[in-house]
């Protein structure tokens, strides 16, 4: 798992180089904002014996600044605000739970202008550390993390409820996630509901900031046609969803293709095929005879899905959506015959998130361009793989 997070944090830590490179003005223009979050973990259907929980606190600094970079991606968001949260929490149960330490890098995008200047929406993701998880023995009751490193996903919506020259004042409503996306079982996540108050301390006068005017309305750029190629490697252990726990690690390969459109140089949309190929389950039917899946191994082995995919480009970063259609995934199906919606959902979408890293910057758009990616794939919403994978982007000529 160590190594495994090491990437991970080599890629956290190049976004959070990106948070404090890309400033062209105003250069000092930096806040610490120390917050205070409430709320409760949401009990997991799926766990057998769901621990009795208290309320959750967390304690945040962050340390951030306001980009004002009018030559690239900071003019096209609306100038967001980027920086790193640094957290300690206690989730409600200190012997089954313990405490979780977060770093977690994050944008924070102005919502909802037409309305208000005072909605701030913000995305992070990093990784968390937990002093105590499962184990068979000593903490049998904790299947909802299984290692001490997850990853740490947050989105939370703040409205400015006091501002002056150098202060705001928010309050927020959010959600927190966190999981290590399968690598080590049980591993049910965590999934929080949080309510925050937070204070920003600015060096600058807010109101001496100099935003330049935003260009709005239609796409003001050529759209831009592009192939794009991805291979990857993933790790995954068995869960009983899917036969007996054996409680080993085997990789998950992929290779996906695909065909879109970049809009306004920011947004990369795009609409393809991935097969994996996961090896747990084939070495499952090497060694037990299973009717209708043991015929031809590497097929049922086999996942293909028809996915939409798109990515928010960021100069040399990109955070990356996917939402899929499992088109063919037997052996899962075969473990996961029930009928409920849950069953049902997991069965036919997939889903991905994570960052790439790109060789070029994406915003001067390359014909040819590499990169590097960290994701999390789902079945729905419950984790399937932490995958790491490689890429190449190939632009082609406008008619």
């Amino acid at each position: 798992m160590s190594r495994k997070i090491k990437l991970i944090g080599i890629l956290l830590l190049n976004f959070s180089s990106l948070c404090f490179s890309q400033q062209t003005e105003d250069k000092s223009a930096y806040y610490i904002q120390p917050e205070y979050m409430i709320g409760k973990i949401i009990p997991n259907q799926l766990a057998v014996d769901f621990p009795t929980l208290k309320a959750q606190h967390l304690f945040a600094l962050s340390i951030g600044s306001t980009n004002l970079d009018t030559n690239s991606w900071g003019k096209y968001y609306n100038f967001p605000e980027s920086g790193i949260m640094l957290a300690y929490a206690n989730l409600g149960n200190n012997k089954i739970m313990g405490h979780q330490l977060s770093f977690v890098p994050y944008v924070t995008f102005k919502v909802f202008n037409k309305f208000s200047d005072s909605y701030r929406l913000k995305l992070g993701a990093g990784i968390s550390y937990f002093n105590t998880f499962y184990d068979s023995i000593s903490n049998p009751t904790n299947d909802i993390i299984g290692s001490h490193f997850t990853w740490d996903v947050k989105v939370f919506l703040y409205r400015e409820i006091i501002k002056s020259e150098k202060f705001n004042l928010r309050a927020g409503v959010g959600f927190s996630h966190e999981s290590n996306g399968h690598t080590q079982i049980p591993n049910l996540g965590i999934n929080s509901f949080l309510f925050s108050i937070s204070s920003q301390f600015h060096n600058q006068k807010i109101d001496k900031l100099h935003f330049p005017k935003r260009r709005k309305g239609v796409n003001h750029s050529p759209k831009k046609h592009f192939i794009n190629i991805q291979q990857g490697i993933g790790f995954h252990e068995q869960d009983p969803t899917e036969g007996p726990m054996v409680n080993r690690k085997k990789p998950v390969y992929s290779t996906s293709l695909s065909y879109g459109t970049i809009y306004n140089n920011h947004i990369k949309f795009r609409l393809g095929l991935v097969y994996r190929f996961y090896e747990q389950f084939n070495t499952h039917l090497k060694e037990n005879e299973i009717d209708g899946l043991s015929e031809n191994r590497t097929l049922s082995s086999s996942n293909v899905i028809l996915f939409v995919g798109n990515e928010f480009l960021m100069s040399h970063f990109a955070f990356d959506i996917r939402f899929g259609i499992n088109l063919y995934k037997p052996f899962y199906r075969k473990f996961n015959s029930g009928t409920d919606i849950g069953t049902k959902l997991r069965k036919t979408f997939s889903s991905r998130v994570g960052l790439n890293v790109y060789l070029k910057n994406t915003n001067k758009l390359p014909k040819h361009n590499f990169f590097i990616g960290a994701h999390i794939n789902a079945n729905m919403g419950k984790a399937d793989f932490t995958e790491f994978s490689f890429g190449y982007t190939f632009l082609l000529k406008n008619n």
